[in-house]
């Protein structure tokens, strides 16, 4: 107990500067010392730094009840205003200056576009008549704030034995090694996205969100390949069009609400008619959302990220970059609670949970599937922001807590996998739990965790199919969307589960520490608070409901009313699935002598019973087994035009909604 009151005296100021400075500061330690023991010191000492803070923090507000708002204090006459101007400039000139080096005019024209926006504000031009207050601290930023500074932290160790892995098989030597600059941009990307989810005013959430931009920029771009440069320019240009969208939305709130306080603004806005310039200021950084979180038409640029190594695809997917998406989205709701807006983004966020889906079915390429399956997950969680209920946003607050889990878990046992087979494809994973069978559990574990009852996916979905039956075309789209999502889940586990005819007698692979270690507390992460969904959804996620609708008290009563997901028995149904799992693993009894070779529609070679056979003309074929994926049904090639015009056409109608009479 005496801890625990050690705790809550801890300024609130002091642990949100240990979020977000910390972690700056030992990666510059990292940089500059380049040695490979300093650099898993460092590294190590970030994750454990960020997660205690973290703990603290979750702590504090557990005991005192509060939520909080407050502007650190400086020495002297320098405030942390000013520093963030200043900055503001720094990040908008190397912006310029990439354009420049690249000798690419869209992105001198994006960045020229930003600082003319902001200094606008900046400047006083436009200035906002009321002060905003920097930092806010609630339940929601509790929940992200464990999400980056926990499962960051730990993408950021399994970074280490994973990138010296992939520079030796790059050819690239000790003394050329780039590390030093990945893990300092990878901890610099968990401060930045620390400061946006704790950010209250919209020009610290701006220098922050560009932050993430710059971040994701560097490391997509690491290997430095052709393809690697294509694709970072990609993600750059597209999110710096968000960019200017957030800009935007601060200039209209500044002068049709008077400030840039984004507790005030959500506040007015719950409190009184909507106005349409409001509204049209609240669509564009709607829009910044929908790029950051790679929603239609914005996709391409997460796709593309693919080419980075998997640390990048871990924490770009799991605690950074799309997570700040549908935070800012789902932290707007409630300014646009009850308008054609919201309607809007409910169907849009269900259109983009279709088309992900739908196309992840026609992919071989694992990391492939996994971005496909990231990004129709965010529609999933933008659609219930759009419903914009207490049960959707109950939903879309599960969602992103257990989506984060699970999809760190998979990205990096499909790094493991990577590094063993040295392939990407799902084919080349045929029989993988032969050759790989303790990661090949993890990844089971994974898939699962996003598939069936009782894992906590499952359950956010139960809760937003129901919050949608007040909307028909949202209630459609999501019941296509989860069937599509059990094709593609089934058919990748499928492959991993296949027999390999070559290994009849598995065995347990060796797996270095620092991969064992994050896949082992991942997985117990996905069990355990599943199993605890229950005091999870009442003890966390309401209360944060709760604060978002501050307008209309929100009970666990009013939830419950809504819906039946805490009706479920789910840890007998957790227990059900361990059983019909285990079982059949325990009763069976695999000998050689029961191993048969499989029939081929001829005759079986004699020297590889289980790797060719002779069919007609006494002529000897190898044995291809190969999945089928839906190509001309579910190809990239045969959807991806009208999808794209058909997101951006809901994007214009969410802007003209603040002109649509409801």
């Amino acid at each position: 107990m005496n801890l625990l009151a050690q705790v809550s005296m801890v300024p609130t100021s002091v642990l949100a500067g240990v979020l977000i400075l910390s972690p700056v500061a030992f990666g510059l330690v990292v940089y500059a010392v380049r040695t490979k023991w300093s650099r898993k010191g460092m590294v190590s000492a970030a994750g454990w730094g960020l997660t205690l803070a973290a703990l603290c923090l979750f702590t504090k507000v557990a005991l005192t009840h509060t939520t909080q708002a407050f502007t650190p204090d400086l020495a002297g006459r320098l405030t942390w205003d000013i520093v963030i101007i200043l900055l503001d400039v720094v990040l908008l000139v190397w912006f310029f200056v990439i354009g420049a080096w690249l000798r690419n005019a869209p992105i001198m024209l994006l960045a020229a576009a930003q600082a003319v926006i902001v200094g606008a504000i900046e400047t006083g031009l436009v200035a906002p008549k009321h002060h905003a207050e920097a930092l806010y601290v609630d339940w929601v930023t509790i929940i992200m704030v464990m999400i980056v500074s926990v499962i960051g932290s730990i993408v950021a160790v399994y970074g280490l034995p994973y990138m010296k892995e992939h520079e030796k098989h790059a050819g690239i030597p000790e003394e050329a090694s780039r590390r030093p600059r990945f893990f300092l941009t990878v901890l610099i990307f968990l401060g930045a996205m620390n400061g946006l989810v704790l950010a209250n005013s919209l020009l610290w959430l701006f220098f922050f969100w560009e932050v993430t931009t710059l971040c994701s920029y560097l490391l997509i771009g690491h290997d430095g390949t052709p393809d690697a440069r294509r694709n970072a320019y990609r993600a750059l240009w597209m999110n710096m069009v968000g960019g200017v969208a957030f800009a935007l939305g601060m200039l209209v709130l500044a002068a049709a609400v008077g400030t840039l306080d984004l507790q005030e603004i959500v506040g007015r806005q719950v409190q009184a008619p909507q106005q349409p310039m409001v509204l049209l200021g609240l669509g564009f950084l709607v829009i910044a959302g929908f790029t950051k979180s790679a929603q239609m038409p914005f996709h391409s640029w997460l796709l593309g990220a693919m080419v980075a190594p998997t640390p990048v695809s871990a924490l770009l997917h799991s605690s950074t970059m799309v997570k700040a998406g549908v935070y800012l989205v789902a932290r707007l709701a409630p300014a646009f609670h009850d308008t054609r807006i919201s309607s809007v983004i409910a169907v849009a966020g269900g259109f983009t949970f279709v088309c992900a889906a739908l196309l992840a079915i026609g992919q071989s390429n694992a990391k492939k599937v996994l971005a496909y399956s990231t990004i129709s997950n965010l529609g999933l969680i933008i659609a219930c922001a759009g419903l914009n209920t207490p049960l959707a946003m109950a939903a879309a607050v599960m969602l992103i807590i257990f989506h984060a889990i699970s999809k760190a878990l998979l990205f990096m046992a499909a790094g493991v996998v990577e590094h063993a087979i040295w392939s990407r494809d799902i084919e080349d994973m045929q029989g993988l739990v032969s050759r790989m069978p303790l990661t090949t559990v993890v990844m089971i574990i994974g898939i699962l965790s996003m598939l069936l009852p009782p894992f906590g996916v499952l359950i956010a979905k139960v809760a937003a199919i129901e919050a949608s039956v007040v909307m028909p075309l949202a209630l459609f789209l999501l019941v296509i969307g989860s069937t599509l999502t059990v094709v593609f889940w089934v058919k990748f586990a499928g492959r991993l589960m296949m027999a390999d005819p070559v290994v009849v007698f598995p065995h347990v692979e060796h797996l270095h520490s620092m991969y064992f270690v994050p896949l082992l507390l991942l997985a117990a992460g996905a069990v355990v608070f599943s199993l605890l969904v229950v005091p999870l959804l009442t003890e966390l996620v309401i209360p944060a409901v709760a604060q978002y609708y501050a307008f209309m008290p929100v009970r666990t009563e009013d939830i419950l009313a809504e819906g039946n997901v805490l009706g479920v028995p789910w840890p007998f149904l957790f227990g059900a699935l361990a059983l019909a799992v285990l079982l059949p693993v325990l009763y069976s009894r695999l000998t050689r002598r029961r191993c048969t070779g499989a029939y081929l529609c001829g005759e079986q070679d004699s020297q590889a019973t289980v790797t060719a056979f002779r069919c007609a003309g006494e002529v000897t074929s190898a044995v291809s087994v190969r999945g089928y994926y839906y190509e001309q049904y579910a190809g990239e090639d045969l959807h991806t035009g009208w999808m794209t015009a058909a997101s951006t056409l809901l994007l214009m109608l969410m802007l003209a909604g603040g002109w649509i009479v409801r």
